[in-house]
């Protein structure tokens, strides 16, 4: 039985995500205001503030609801015409059609197989979109009349492939005129298990997609301001030197895994990451981290000279110089107040074990006498 504070909390909580329409049973429509970030961008999620009782009486079959939902069918052959659900479609399939458009960058649009690929799956998308809101409770539609909708459109992705649409449109209409009917079956019988792989599954194949439209379409820009694909900059990526160096990483703390366990994973992982800038700091300097103070000091002295920016000849590398310089003097102060931080403490440490040397010696007098 679902009661209705559990489902208000959890519409409060994760209403963005559907949590308690599929707490309801309702698990379309769950995914679908996953996937629209509550409903159309919180339109969905705000409507349910005063529907979640209906739909309590739905998932509960509710006798008065029942009653009424058989009176329906009797009286209305189909469902009536729902503003708030025929919109719904026309956003839905546009989404996923313009979602699986994206899958192709406009270079490859119109090469080989990739103009059928623009003009020919997308209103598939399309009209799954539109069955998927067709199909929420308590009305049913097959998939064949908005299917057919949503190919009527092709004659406009032909000249353009961004009208997507003319699709949604034709189709939502088609499901509406012929291919709904009411859903005898209310709530939601089968078992948890079944419902969450389910919807965990589409949730994973929607976010795949939106994953090949960022590889696809999105850019890097480089310090110089060039833009760079990201599916040329990921490529680039795992054969640079920071990939290496990261994967020597990797092997390390796993290594150090073996050893120690998880409860030390964590600080080893902190120190990878060098949060202090300890690290790239002896990079910096050309040092490794057991350097002395003098040491440090010394090869700060040295770079300084090598790299000041008065001393550069060449106007074209004063810039470079001016650069770098700064970037000796940051790590140097770094190196420095970490280790006076650890002056400090090893100072304090050591009063600590002598007070308590000196306390340990006063019991040893008094056991004596």
């Amino acid at each position: 039985m679902a009661h209705i504070m559990i489902a208000y909390v959890l519409w409060l909580v994760g209403g963005w995500s559907g949590l308690h329409h599929f707490y309801l049973g309702r698990d379309r429509q769950a995914f679908i205001w996953w996937s629209t970030f509550g409903g159309c961008f919180g339109l969905g999620w705000f409507r349910d503030l005063w529907r979640i009782p209906e739909y309590i009486f739905a998932a509960n079959r509710d006798i008065g609801y029942m009653r009424e939902f058989s009176y329906k069918r009797k009286n209305y052959k189909h469902p009536p015409f729902n503003t708030v659900r025929f919109v719904g479609q026309i956003v839905l399939g546009w989404a996923f059609g313009a979602l699986v458009r994206l899958c192709i960058t406009e270079e490859n649009a119109y090469r080989g197989l990739g103009w059928l690929f623009c003009v020919a799956v997308p209103p598939c998308a399309v009209a799954l979109g539109v069955h998927l809101v067709a199909n929420v409770q308590p009305e049913r539609a097959s998939f064949q009349w908005p299917l057919i909708g949503a190919l009527c459109g092709m004659v406009w992705l032909i000249y353009d492939t961004g009208s997507l649409h003319y699709s949604a449109i034709i189709s939502a209409i088609f499901v509406n005129w012929k291919g709904k009917e009411w859903n005898p079956e209310v709530g939601n019988n089968r078992g948890f298990c079944k419902r969450l792989f389910t919807l965990v599954f589409c949730c994973l194949l929607y976010s795949t997609l939106w994953g090949v439209v960022i590889y696809q379409n999105a850019s890097i820009t480089t310090k110089d301001g060039e833009e760079v694909p990201l599916r040329e900059a990921i490529p680039n990526f795992f054969n640079s030197p920071a990939w290496a160096e990261m994967k020597e990483s990797l092997k390390e703390l796993y290594k150090f895994y073996q050893v120690h366990g998880f409860e030390k994973l964590w600080e080893e992982i902190v120190e990878k990451l060098d949060p202090t800038g300890e690290a790239n700091a002896y990079k910096v300097l050309n040092l490794t981290d057991d350097a002395t103070e003098k040491e440090i000091k010394a090869r700060y002295r040295n770079l300084v000279k090598e790299w000041h920016p008065d001393k550069q000849k060449d106007p074209s590398k004063k810039a470079e110089a001016q650069e770098k310089f700064m970037e000796i003097q940051r790590a140097y102060e770094i190196l420095s107040k970490i280790q006076s931080k650890r002056m400090r403490q090893n100072k304090k440490d050591r009063r600590k074990e002598e007070d308590y040397d000196q306390m340990n010696r006063g019991r040893w007098k008094k056991d004596e006498f």
